[in-house]
């Protein structure tokens, strides 16, 4: 097997440059619950459950801190939730696509001002395709 190190991001249809090693992305796919109910004579059977509430991905990863980064941070911070957010990766044995739709840049961003200092940006939105 050979290890996924280096992917592309797009958002909007524009490739980003990423800090190498932060990109991390939930599939959105939810979480769930099993519990045990009783259905007499000392057995049980499972009731599984899926928490809609939850079935929002996720994707994060930091950008150098420009001027032109800082720029289209706060544009797409007032995009609200109309961004897309794509990541396509490949290795000799098979590549990985997600598509992150009516993702928003949720949370207040941290802009750091120095020498190799790098913004995060953390979007969710729509189960990732």
């Amino acid at each position: 097997m050979i290890q996924l190190t280096d992917a592309t991001v797009l958002v909007n249809n524009e490739v980003v440059g990423i800090m190498p090693n932060t990109l991390v992305y939930t599939e959105g796919l939810g979480e769930q619950t099993i519990r045990a109910v009783s259905i007499g004579e000392g057995k049980t059977e499972q009731v599984f459950a899926r928490d809609l509430e939850t079935a929002i991905s996720m994707v994060k990863f930091e950008v150098p801190t420009t001027p032109e980064n800082i720029a289209l941070a706060r544009q797409w911070k007032g995009n609200e939730n109309q961004n897309v957010v794509q990541i396509a990766g490949r290795t000799a044995e098979g590549e990985l696509t997600r598509t992150f739709s009516g993702a928003a840049l949720v949370g207040d961003y941290e802009v750091q001002i120095g020498t190799e200092t790098s913004i995060e940006l953390e979007f969710k939105g729509s189960v990732s395709i």
